[in-house]
């Protein structure tokens, strides 16, 4: 997995993600969620890259969209799992 930040100039953090999203990448992710959204800055995760989710980064991904990160790129099946368009940008 790879997370790469997309720089912008509107003030929201633009973080794009790449690659399989499964047991260690998960921690990962949720660090480098919680740096953004535990200072209250906006989040935006570009999905378009992911090409796997286990049980655990689905749990992860619906909790920081809960939270107000903002998801986009999520393939059909992955916003299925996720409950439907909740948080999809596009």
């Amino acid at each position: 997995m790879r997370i790469t930040r997309v720089p912008g100039t509107d003030g929201v953090a633009r973080l794009s993600v790449e690659g399989r999203l499964a047991e260690i990448e998960v921690a990962e992710l949720a660090t480098s969620c919680e740096a953004y959204l535990g200072a209250r800055h906006p989040l935006l995760l570009d999905l378009s890259g992911v090409t796997f989710v286990d049980a655990q980064a689905i749990g992860v991904l619906h909790a920081v969209a809960q939270r107000g990160a903002v998801l986009t790129g999520c393939s059909p099946f992955l916003r299925e799992m996720l409950g439907g368009p909740q948080g999809e940008a596009e």
